[in-house]
């Protein structure tokens, strides 16, 4: 299905995109029908029984015959809905699905653009509006429309006259409800962009709840989000409007129709030229029609409605997946060297990074340094492709990372990054997350878990290494999440390990323990550290000083101490 362009059409295709859907939606089709054509038949039947009531010769037979119509009626009735439902939710579920996998193979920049908060309403609470459509309105319609063919067959051969009055009223009818439901278009756009902002708000604050506590933002934040409840409830109460407006005067418009019908049935029954039997088989065919045209009329509403939950997820779903035209040729193998051509990044009319060019031995070691905002941490997302460079080269023993299969190139990446990611799961979660290829056994875990310091965090929990570290490890402290993020890098065993700031969170005691685990772990991996403690440097480190994307000046440590006085003040101020 080609989600971004997102519409009716495309969903109901998802309705039948496997033999087992078409057998199901075959079987409610089959089942809908036999409940269509039943509803038809009943006007039918109590035009027998009053015409035999006229004759005073009603039977035990069709009185029976009658209640067990309308049972078996009601029981296919029942049971055509649930299966309409299920079918549903198992399109809504396929659709969801396709949208998630979708979205998260989207690059690192289109994540930098929407709010995360508006990514999850938008796959739960447009998906929503579309499953309403779905599963309701339009099985109603296609109902209704079969519904509406048979009466009207079946009132022409019962009463053309009469039949022609009807004709001649619908379009009266639509008419006037067409324009007001055109109405509801632009404000399911706008609800459902509001639902998105006010969700997006919501966790946002409480995912920062103790950042809120500690500067007794409480009531700022109460401000803040009743500006967003303001706009929410405005637009529901304008939805409101309309919708009120719409049924009381569909139903109006309907009871002033079959007024019309039965003054004129009641008219043409006193000159005997049509019978009682025949009007009220009649009228029941008429109440038939209402309610088609009346789920047709909301159908519209909410077609409308919709459309503007299309229309959302359409914009979103209409970005590129990552590397989506990308034939690659090769995996990723690091045996000589890692090198930057005059590699240049451009992001808003900005330069990021301008003509950087280094080479990196495997086995190496490079430290970035520098003032915060200069290029830093964008220099080590490009090596991960999170960012693609606008000119220059970044080549891997020659060969260009773009020709590189981007999840083999990032699976032989370790980053350890200062923004510390924690999923909601356990501690062992954590250290094995993103490792379902890797066979790591217990004795590894352990050796690890005493790498980071860790091993005293696992024996003091209940549950050990199966404890469960909260919502993005709200019970862990900044230092418990920093050793995790660095555990589950040396069990992933990376040809490259990237460092941002990877000791940032640690006391000095751990710090001193942990950079000394990694130096011995990391000894034949190529490795790129980025670090503001100046007090971790040594002599003959390797250094890359950037500032405003730009190499100032590289060498090793000692070397330009002794014969750079700007990096000396430099470091001396940072120290």
């Amino acid at each position: 299905m080609e989600l971004f362009n997102l519409n009716v059409y495309n969903i109901l295709k998802i309705a039948i995109d496997n033999k087992s859907k078409k057998i199901y939606l075959a079987v409610i089709i089959i089942i809908s029908l036999i409940f269509t054509l039943a509803s038809l038949y009943f006007p039918l039947i109590i035009k027998n029984i009053i015409t035999e009531l006229e004759k005073n010769k009603v039977s035990v037979f069709i009185i029976c015959y009658l209640i067990l119509f309308l049972i078996l009626r009601s029981v296919m009735e029942s049971i055509n809905e649930y299966l309409i439902a299920k079918l549903g939710n198992i399109v809504i579920k396929d659709l969801q699905q396709n949208i998630y996998d979708r979205i998260v193979n989207y690059p690192i920049s289109f994540f930098d653009e929407y709010n995360s908060g508006d990514l999850s309403s938008r796959l739960v609470n447009d998906t929503e509006v579309i499953k309403d459509l779905i599963t309701f309105h339009i099985p109603k319609v296609i109902n209704g429309l079969v519904m509406i063919v048979g009466a009207v067959c079946l009132i022409v051969l019962l009463d053309w006259k009469l039949t022609v009055l009807i004709l001649l009223i619908s379009p009266v009818i639509f008419g006037i409800i067409f324009p007001l439901m055109k109405k509801l278009e632009n404000t399911g756009e706008i609800q459902q962009n509001e639902i998105s902002n006010f969700i997006s708000k919501t966790q946002e604050t409480f995912k920062n709840i103790r950042m809120v506590k500690a500067s007794t933002a409480e009531q700022s934040e109460s401000k803040s989000i009743s500006r967003y409840i303001n706009n929410l409830f405005k637009v529901n109460l304008y939805e409101s409007k309309v919708m009120s407006l719409v049924s009381p005067l569909v139903n109006l418009l309907l009871i002033f129709g079959l007024l019309i019908i039965a003054g004129y049935g009641a008219y043409r029954i006193q000159n005997d030229t049509l019978t009682l039997s025949t009007l009220i088989a009649f009228i029941i065919y008429s109440f038939q029609l209402m309610s088609p045209i009346s789920s047709i009329s909301s159908f519209i509403g909410e077609y409308h409605k919709s459309n503007g939950a299309f229309k959302s997820l359409t914009v979103i779903l209409s970005k590129d997946i990552e590397n989506a035209k990308n034939t690659y040729k090769y995996n990723f193998k690091l045996e000589d060297k890692l090198i930057f051509d005059n590699v240049s990044l451009e992001f808003k009319e900005k330069k990021i990074l301008d003509n950087i060019s280094f080479k990196l031995n495997k086995g190496e070691s490079l430290t970035i340094i520098g003032p915060s905002g200069s290029g830093k941490t964008t220099l080590l997302n490009v090596i991960e492709k999170f960012y693609y460079i606008n000119s220059g080269s970044i080549t891997i023993d020659g060969i260009d990372i773009n020709d590189i299969n981007t999840q083999n190139l990032r699976y032989n990446i370790g980053l350890v990054s200062q923004d510390i990611p924690i999923i909601s799961g356990t501690i062992k979660d954590n250290l094995l997350y993103g490792l379902n290829n890797v066979s790591i056994t217990n004795f590894e875990i352990k050796d690890i878990l005493k790498s980071t310091m860790l091993k005293d965090l696992v024996i003091n929990q209940i549950d050990g290494i199966n404890s469960y570290v909260g919502e993005s490890g709200n019970r862990l402290s900044g230092g418990e999440k920093q050793r995790i993020n660095i555990g589950r890098v040396l069990l992933k065993n990376p040809n490259i390990i990237l460092l941002d700031e990877a000791t940032s969170n640690l006391d000095n005691e751990s710090k001193s323990e942990i950079i000394n685990s990694i130096s011995e772990i990391t000894q034949d991996k190529t490795v790129l550290k980025i670090t503001h403690n100046m007090h971790e440097l040594k002599e003959d480190e390797q250094i890359l000083f950037i500032e405003n994307g730009k190499i100032i000046f590289k060498g090793k440590h000692g070397e330009l101490l002794k014969n750079n006085e700007r990096y000396k003040k430099f470091i001396k101020n940072e120290a």
